[in-house]
């Protein structure tokens, strides 16, 4: 079977289906795709919410909520004791299926009917404000993270203890600002480094002590932007710094610097075989991935997790097996088509906020069940033959292994995952066919303005606490970049003691307009195909160095990019 050049029905761009994908399409039984990759992703991402959250009305007992859903959502919200107790039973929604009709059409009609889980937070302790996140303590806004304790505005933290505005930690403590960090202590605007204490302004650093401004180091320390100045001297420089606004920015800006003057590896990661993608580990054959780990076989994942093997467009999921086309899973196996479910789902269909399901069909809210189809209990011989019919049913109308359509999202593009990996504005959004939210006007009354902001932490009051501080974005001449800038903000008691703790000056800009800067600091999740920049004199190459690679450099960004050997000789 050779590779085919097809047409996107979205974008009508042109994509490449390969012909390991043709065999894991005839493998499941599903035919190929007709979205390009990348807007199968964004399509996937439009059921995403993860951090924009609304004070709304239990449709159930009518208490005052946290939803990831607003009030005018044309279905109920339930809260969340209420929705995972005995009181609801999704079945009670059950119906048959009409096959003078298409599935998604009743489909949408089955899921405005039956209550909605108004976010996933179980297991967790005064963490009000957490969306996708379980075992946790005294977190706020903190999303997607898990086993955490005082952590606010960060998402995909695990197993950390008082951490604010990170993405993507794991088993560190006290740090700021930070992106792609295992093992860390003490840190602040550091990122893809591991195993590192007291480390600030930081880049692919590993094992490092007691540096500052350093980029690509190895069991290192007292470096100050990667030179050896010993403990006296170190210990000095950093004694005398005045930790206002000032230098920090000032830092930042030298810092970047000295990292585009140096090489850098084509992919973050390790332990990678005949794949590609970006922020990749341990995998075997895995094509176009981004931030996976332990993948085998698998193709156009993100963000998934432990063990997962022979799956395809799948993001957010951990333990998956022979799995297509999933949003947000815990563990989709033999799965075709899931979104927002967790424990195991198994050989099951079309199926959306489930917990515990196997060998179900156009399902929505089920707690455990079997053999049920639109919400329906039948036999289990029923249920084949009916799930067969279905199916051939869908083929006719072309929906058989095509995702949840973008049009009955229950979010806007700028409300959903979407607008952090490939933002758009309001115009270009609608002209794509996709909805857009238009937040009412907020109308906070600010009591701290930007330009009043203490520089210092030791100059800071506590009642800052008190204050209504208004976002730096706002008195930018480009705050249109910001769309979902909250305009103000405060400061709590917890991020407040973090601040004195590690020395920093409080932020000037709200957490949404944090955490889109922070997300401009990684690379996109595109790829690029390159040639390796080297032209050094190594053991591996005579000459330029040739070896081309997938990579999500860009041809017009300004990082001088080597394949993984000519890097090696860099850093090692």
């Amino acid at each position: 079977m050779q590779s085919e050049t097809r047409q996107c029905q979205n974008c009508k761009k042109d994509f490449i289906i390969e012909p390991d994908d043709f065999g894991f399409y005839e493998k499941i039984k599903v035919p190929p795709p007709t979205f390009c990759p990348q807007c199968r992703y964004v399509r996937r991402l439009l059921d995403r919410n993860e951090y924009n959250l609304y004070r709304r009305k239990c449709d159930a007992t009518g208490k005052s909520i946290i939803s990831i859903y607003r009030q005018e959502m044309p279905f109920p919200v339930y809260e969340q004791e209420y929705w995972k107790s005995d009181k609801f039973e999704a079945t009670e929604y059950g119906r048959d299926f009409d096959f003078s009709k298409t599935f998604f059409e009743q489909y949408e009609e089955l899921r405005r009917a039956v209550p909605h889980l108004a976010m996933v937070n179980s297991n967790s302790v005064n963490c009000e404000y957490t969306n996708q996140a379980n075992n946790n303590k005294d977190c706020y806004m903190f999303f997607t993270s898990t086993d955490a304790e005082k952590c606010m505005y960060g998402s995909w933290c695990h197993f950390c203890y008082f951490l604010s505005d990170c993405y993507m930690a794991q088993k560190s403590e006290f740090c700021y600002e930070c992106i792609n960090i295992t093992k860390c202590s003490s840190c602040s605007w550091i990122y893809d480094c591991s195993d590192c204490v007291n480390v600030y302004f930081s880049n692919d650093c590993r094992g490092c002590t007691d540096c500052f401004g350093c980029v690509g180091l190895r069991s290192k320390q007292y470096h100050y932007f990667n030179e050896n100045i010993g403990k006296e001297e170190y210990e000095k420089k950093v004694k005398k710094i005045f930790w206002d606004r000032k230098f920090t920015q000032e830092a930042k800006e030298k810092f970047f610097k000295l990292r585009a003057s140096l090489p850098v590896k084509f992919y973050h990661g390790a332990n990678v075989k005949n794949s590609s993608g970006d922020y990749i580990q341990n995998t075997e054959r895995t094509k176009i991935a981004f931030n996976c780990r332990d993948n085998k076989d698998t193709a156009y994942m993100q963000d998934a997790w432990q063990q997962t093997e022979d799956c395809r467009d799948c993001t957010e999921i951990i333990i998956g097996v022979l799995s297509h086309e999933i949003q947000g899973v815990e563990a989709p196996h033999r799965t075709i088509v899931a979104r927002s479910c967790l424990n195991v789902i198994t050989d099951s269909y079309y199926c959306d906020m489930c917990f515990g399901v196997q060998d179900c069909l156009g399902c929505f809210g089920l707690k455990k069940n079997q053999y049920c189809i639109l919400n329906k209990q039948y036999s289990k011989e029923e249920y084949l033959k009916l799930k067969e019919k279905i199916i051939e049913h869908m083929r006719g109308t072309k929906e058989w292994g095509e995702y949840f359509p973008a049009s009955v999202s229950p979010f806007a593009y700028n409300e959903s995952m979407a607008q952090d990996y490939f933002p758009l504005t309001k115009e270009e959004a609608l002209k794509a066919g996709y909805t857009w939210y238009d937040r009412t006007e907020r109308d906070y009354k600010v009591t701290l303005f930007t330009k009043d902001l203490p520089e210092t932490i030791n100059d800071v009051k506590e009642n800052i606490t008190e204050e209504i501080i208004q976002c730096a974005t706002q008195n930018s001449p480009g705050k249109e970049k910001y769309p979902l800038c909250t305009t103000a903000f405060n400061i709590t008691p917890l991020e407040l003691v973090l601040y004195k703790k590690m020395k920093l000056p409080i932020p000037e800009k709200c957490f949404p307009c944090r955490r889109q800067d922070r997300f401009a600091l990684r690379n996109p999740r595109k790829l690029w195909h390159r040639t390796c920049m080297c032209n050094k004199k190594h053991p591996n190459h005579v000459g330029k160095c040739e070896v081309e690679f997938e990579t999500s450099y860009s041809p017009e960004r300004p990082e001088i990019v080597y394949c993984e050997k000519c890097y090696q000789q860099e850093v090692y």
